[in-house]
C-alpha cells in the first residue's frame, strides 16, 4: 500500500471519530509524524496528500470545535526592516523571501476557519520607529489575503518589533478563545524599546496569549535576547541558521497556535539557479574557513585581477560577505583577504551566466577576549590591550608579534599555526598559547578575572577632602630589582583605581616629601578600598632684615633639612619670596639665602599632623651696591670686572655687570675693580642691616 492510500484511509477513519468525540491531540501528533515520515519518502506527492488529508480532517475538529469555544485567532508578525534583505550563509534569497515562500506553501493547508491577521513593521519609511501597519485583518483565513501585501514586500526602515507586538495584540479580542502572535523577524529591536518588559505586561493582561518567535539568521546575542519573549508568554522560540529550517520552524509555530496541524515540512528554499545561473556573465563569491566548512558570515575584501596581469593592479575591489561582481567571460585571480589572511584562486568567467566561485582560505578563527573586569562595569575607553605572537614552526625560527589591538571581544582571522594569545591590562598580564586548525574556530581560555585597589589619601587625620597632587605606586616584590621591588601601577587621580591579578602588593602613596605604604592582599573578585594618612603639617616662610627692608623682589632660596637621625637630609626647596609647604610631622631646619652669596639665616621648628606653622627668619645682612664714579659722579657702562674678597681673602663675588648689587653677610670685605687700564681698590665695613653705595672714582 503507498503512503498517500495509507494518508487517506488514516484520516477517513479520523474524521469518522471526530463527529462524536473530543479531538484526540495524540492521535494528531501521529498525522503529524506520519506526514514527515511520508515527507521524507514520497516527496512532492506526499505534500499533495497531506494538504488534502489535513483540510478534510481540520475541518471535522473545527465543526466540533466551533460549536464550544471561538475559533482560535493569530497575528503574523513579519519583519520589514532593511537587514531582512541579509541572507543565511548558504543561501542566495533574502531572509523576507525565505519567510515569504514558506508562508505560501503552509497557510493554504491550514484551517479556513481559523482567523488569521498579518501585521508589517519597518517597510514603508526609513528611519521611522512608528513604522507599523496592520496590513491584514485578523478575519477567517484566506491565502490569498495574506500573501498580496509579502509579495509586494520591500523592506528599508529601523525594527520597531516591540510595538509591533502591542499593536498587533491590542487588535485580538480578548475572550476565552486560544490567541497567538507568531513574530518573525532577524535583529533586536532597534527602536529602543524594551520586549522582555512588554512580554511580561502582555502576559499579565492576557494570560492566554502565546507569543511564538522565529528567529532567521539573528546574531547569537540577539537570539539570546529575544529568548525572554517566548519564555514568558508561554510560546516557543526556533532560532533559525540554516533556509532549510525557516519552513519547518514556521509551520511548527502555526501548528502550536493550533491553525489546525500543520505538518512539519521541509519547504524548500526558494530557487536561486535563477540569480546564479542567468543573467550576465561574473562572478558570485563566497569564502569558507576550510573544506567542509560553512560560508562565511563576515565581510572580506575582495580583490579581481586579470589572469597575468596581477602588476597592474585589481579591476574591481569590494569589501562584502558574498558579492556579485560583473565581469566579461575570461581567466580571472580572485583575492580574498580579511585580518591575517589572504587566498588567491584563478577562475573562469562563463558566458550568459554568472559564476559561483567559493574561496577557501586555508584559515581559522580565534575570538579574542574582551579586557579584564573586576566584577563591575566600566566605562571610558579601555588601556587593556591584545598581543598575538606566531610561534616558530622549526628550530632557530624565532617568534614575532603579528597582531596588536585594543581588548574588545572580536573575532581575528589567521593563519594555520602554534599562537600565543597575550591580553594585558597595567600590571595584569594573562597569556595561554593556543593551536590553530584550518577551519577551526575557537576562543583562547584566558582567565580575565581580577581584583580592585581603590586609593586614596588624605593630608592628615580628620581632613574632610582626598589629598590632591598625590602620586599613587603599586609595587610588588621582586628579587631581582635593585631595591627589591617592582612598579606595576601608578595613577595620578585623587581616588585611584588599580585592577590587578591576585598577589601581594605595596602601595605607596606620595606627595612632595611626603610618602606613606600599605601593604594589600589582594583576591581574584576582591575590591579593596584603601585611605592612606599622609600625615602633613602646614609651613609658612618669609624673612626679614633689620631696618624693614622689603624683601618681595629679592631673590630669596629656601631650603628645608630634616633632622631625624634615620631620615635626614633636604626634603623641600623653593626661590618663591614666601613659600607654604606642607611637610610631613617633624623636626626640621630651615634655611634662608638671600641673594646667591653669605648672607643666610637658618633656624630649627619641629612640626606636628595637621598643625599649622608660621616661620619668619631675620638674616644678618646688608645690602652692598657698587658704581664708577669720576669727577664725583657715577660712570655706567664700559668693561668692568668686580671680584670682592672676605677679611680672609677668600672670593665671595665675582661679576662683569656694570653696578651690581648684593646682599652680604655683616664684615669687612675688599672690594677691586679691573678695567682695561687700570685696577682700583677699597676696603668695605658692613653691618647688619646696611645699604650702602660705594662709588670706586677714577682720577
Amino acid at each position: 500500500m503507498s503512503v498517500g492510500s495509507s494518508l487517506s484511509q488514516f484520516v477517513l477513519r479520523y474524521n469518522r471519530r471526530a463527529e462524536s468525540a473530543e479531538v484526540n491531540r495524540e492521535m494528531l501528533r501521529g498525522v503529524s509524524g506520519m506526514l514527515r515520515w511520508g515527507h521524507r519518502r514520497a516527496g512532492n506527492a506526499v505534500l499533495t496528500a497531506f494538504a488534502v488529508a489535513v483540510a478534510a480532517m481540520t475541518a471535522a475538529v473545527s465543526q466540533h470545535a466551533l460549536a464550544q469555544t471561538p475559533p482560535p485567532r493569530t497575528q503574523i508578525i513579519v519583519d520589514g526592516s532593511g537587514s531582512m534583505w541579509g541572507k543565511i550563509p548558504g543561501d542566495s534569497a533574502a531572509k523576507f523571501v525565505l519567510a515569504r515562500e514558506a508562508l505560501r506553501q503552509i497557510l493554504p493547508a491550514l484551517d479556513r476557519t481559523a482567523e488569521v491577521g498579518l501585521v508589517l513593521f519597518g517597510h514603508r519609511r526609513r528611519g521611522d520607529c512608528s513604522d507599523v501597519e496592520q496590513a491584514v485583518s485578523v478575519r477567517p483565513l484566506d491565502p490569498a489575503r495574506l500573501l498580496a501585501p509579502l509579495d509586494a514586500l520591500n523592506p528599508k526602515g529601523r525594527g520597531p518589533l516591540t510595538l509591533a507586538m502591542v499593536a498587533a495584540a491590542d487588535v485580538l479580542p480578548n475572550d476565552e478563545g486560544r490567541a497567538s502572535l507568531i513574530l518573525i523577524h532577524d535583529d533586536f529591536d532597534n527602536c529602543q524599546a524594551d520586549p522582555c518588559q512588554i512580554a511580561g505586561e502582555l502576559h499579565r493582561a492576557r494570560p492566554n496569549l502565546a507569543v511564538h518567535v522565529v528567529s532567521i539568521g539573528a546574531k547569537p546575542e540577539d537570539a539570546e535576547r529575544m529568548a525572554c519573549v517566548p519564555r514568558i508568554t508561554g510560546g516557543r522560540h526556533f532560532v533559525v541558521t540554516d533556509a532549510s529550517e525557516v519552513g519547518p520552524a514556521i509551520a511548527e509555530a502555526l501548528r502550536l497556535a493550533t491553525l489546525a496541524q500543520p505538518p512539519v515540512l521541509n519547504v524548500p528554499a526558494p530557487r536561486a539557479a535563477t540569480r546564479d545561473m542567468l543573467g550576465p556573465p561574473g562572478l558570485r563569491l563566497s569564502a569558507v574557513l576550510g573544506e567542509g566548512n560553512e560560508p562565511l558570515a563576515e565581510p572580506l575584501t575582495w580583490r579581481i585581477f586579470r589572469e597575468g596581469q596581477e602588476a597592474s593592479g585589481p579591476i574591481a575591489e569590494i569589501t562584502d560577505v558574498s558579492p556579485h561582481v560583473p565581469l566579461e567571460p575570461g581567466k580571472y585571480v580572485v583575492e580574498a583577504s580579511r585580518d591575517l589572511v589572504t587566498a588567491r584562486q584563478t577562475v573562469e568567467v562563463a558566458e550568459r551566466r554568472a559564476t559561483p566561485v567559493n574561496v577557501q582560505l586555508e584559515a581559522g578563527i580565534i575570538q579574542l577576549p574582551g579586557k579584564p573586569s573586576a566584577g563591575e562595569s566600566e566605562e571610558g575607553p579601555s588601556a587593556s590591550v591584545v598581543s598575538l605572537v606566531a610561534e616558530g614552526e622549526g628550530a632557530g625560527e624565532a617568534s614575532r608579534v603579528v597582531w596588536v589591538g585594543p581588548a574588545e571581544a572580536q573575532e581575528l582571522l589567521v593563519p594555520p599555526g602554534t599562537y600565543r594569545v597575550i591580553l594585558q591590562d597595567g600590571a595584569y598580564r594573562a597569556e595561554r598559547s593556543i593551536v590553530v586548525p584550518s577551519g577551526s574556530r575557537g576562543a583562547p581560555p584566558l582567565a580575565t578575572g581580577v581584583g580592585q585597589i581603590r586609593a586614596e589619601a588624605k593630608d592628615h587625620l580628620g581632613a574632610e577632602d582626598p589629598a590632591e597632587g598625590v602620586l599613587f605606586f603599586v609595587q610588588e616584590d621582586d628579587p631581582s630589582a635593585p631595591d627589591g621591588r617592582r612598579e606595576v601601577a601608578r595613577s595620578a587621580a585623587a581616588q585611584a583605581q588599580f585592577a590587578l591579578p591576585a598577589g601581594t602588593y605595596h602601595l605607596v602613596a606620595r606627595k612632595g616629601p611626603a610618602e606613606v605604604r600599605e601593604v594589600v592582599a589582594l583576591r581574584a573578585g576582591d575590591d579593596v578600598a584603601r585611605t592612606l594618612d599622609l600625615k602633613l603639617a602646614r609651613l609658612s616662610l618669609s624673612a626679614q632684615l633689620a631696618g624693614a627692608t622689603d624683601l618681595s623682589a629679592t631673590d630669596i632660596t629656601w631650603r628645608v633639612v630634616r633632622l631625624e637621625d634615620d631620615e635626614r637630609g633636604e626634603v623641600a626647596r623653593s626661590v618663591e619670596a614666601n613659600p607654604e609647604l606642607q611637610l610631613p610631622a617633624g623636626k626640621y631646619r630651615v634655611e634662608a639665602r638671600l641673594g646667591r652669596l653669605n648672607a643666610v639665616a637658618s633656624r630649627e621648628v619641629t612640626l606636628t599632623e595637621g598643625s599649622t606653622e608660621h616661620l619668619t627668619l631675620r638674616p644678618d645682612a646688608a645690602e652692598l651696591h657698587l658704581r664708577l664714579a669720576h669727577g664725583g659722579l657715577p660712570l655706567s657702562g664700559g668693561d668692568v670686572f668686580w671680584e670682592i674678597r672676605d677679611r680672609a681673602g677668600q672670593v665671595v663675588w665675582r661679576t662683569m655687570e656694570s653696578e651690581p648689587r648684593a646682599f652680604l653677610a655683616p664684615g669687612r670685605y675688599i672690594v677691586r675693580a679691573e678695567l682695561r687700564e687700570r685696577q682700583l681698590e677699597q676696603a668695605v665695613d658692613l653691618n647688619s642691616g646696611d645699604k650702602r653705595v660705594v662709588d670706586l672714582t677714577l682720577e
